[in-house]
């Protein structure tokens, strides 16, 4: 049985590794993003007023973080949109019969595209090094437990939602009203604590919310969450952001076993 986990898992790696365009196109977007964006807005929120808004930490140093886990929850969305090209290409059909539990295969195919997502956050996490000595190295592994959770919860998501669609582009339609609106709430680009009293509360309901403010915790030693939320400690959040991941999980293999191609 672990054999077909194994053999998914393999496979969505050995796929990201060889689309030479994919990686490239990731490493590119992400110098973009970071140079345009990141460092753009560093230069703009210079000041003291801004260190203190910010906590002491430099708008490149808030960003970061934040971007890491961010990069990761889009990039999760792949494997739901893979399940589509299997179903179009013939290679889902083969899945389905094959003798392996669709749950375990399933599971296989997530664990691997989560892999493939963390190392799309790793990228996006070295070239944050370079630019900034404000990141603490030692929180590094915990901030990659943390995206790889995360990773595993939205990789499932997307999963579940692609395996009841048969279209690429209403599949990227759905991601994509799902990812804007859970970003802006994330707190990945402005603190949480200057929001509105409705923002702070719809940001509870996402669990990238709390992938966020851990990763930027455990890299920066700054939470924002627990200066709105004191009872929101770092196990708290651990706590829910790994129950979402399992729910996430469970729900993409029941959808999965349902699954039929016509």
């Amino acid at each position: 049985m672990m054999e077909s986990i194994y053999i998914m898992v393999y496979r969505q790696i050995k796929r990201f590794v060889r689309a030479r365009s994919r990686i490239a196109g990731t490493i590119i977007n992400n110098v973009l993003w970071l140079l345009f964006f990141g460092l753009g807005w560093a230069y703009t929120l210079r000041g003291q007023q801004f260190q203190v808004l910010f906590k002491g930490l430099d708008y490149l140093a808030f960003l970061l973080p934040a971007t890491f886990a961010t990069s990761i929850f889009q990039a999760s969305f792949m494997g739901g949109i893979s399940v589509i090209w299997d179903k179009q290409f013939g290679f889902l059909k083969e899945v389905l019969v094959a003798p392996a539990p669709r749950s375990l295969t399933i599971l296989g195919r997530a664990l691997g595209d989560s892999v493939v997502s963390l190392l799309n956050g790793l990228i996006m996490l070295a070239m944050g090094f370079a630019l900034t000595s404000k990141l603490n190295p030692l929180g590094l592994p915990t901030a990659l437990a943390i995206g790889f959770v995360m990773a595993v919860g939205f990789t499932s998501m997307g999963i579940a939602i692609a395996s009841s669609m048969r279209s690429p582009e209403g599949f990227q339609l759905i991601v994509a009203t799902i990812t804007m609106p859970m970003t802006l709430l994330s707190g990945s680009m402005f603190p949480l604590n200057m929001t509105p009293q409705w923002m702070q509360i719809l940001a509870l309901i996402s669990p990238l919310t709390y992938a966020v403010d851990l990763c930027r915790y455990y890299l920066t030693g700054v939470s924002f969450l627990d200066m709105v939320y004191p009872w929101l400690t770092q196990e708290v959040e651990i706590l829910l952001l790994v129950t979402t991941s399992i729910i996430l999980m469970i729900i993409a293999m029941r959808m999965f076993e349902k699954t039929t191609i016509e």
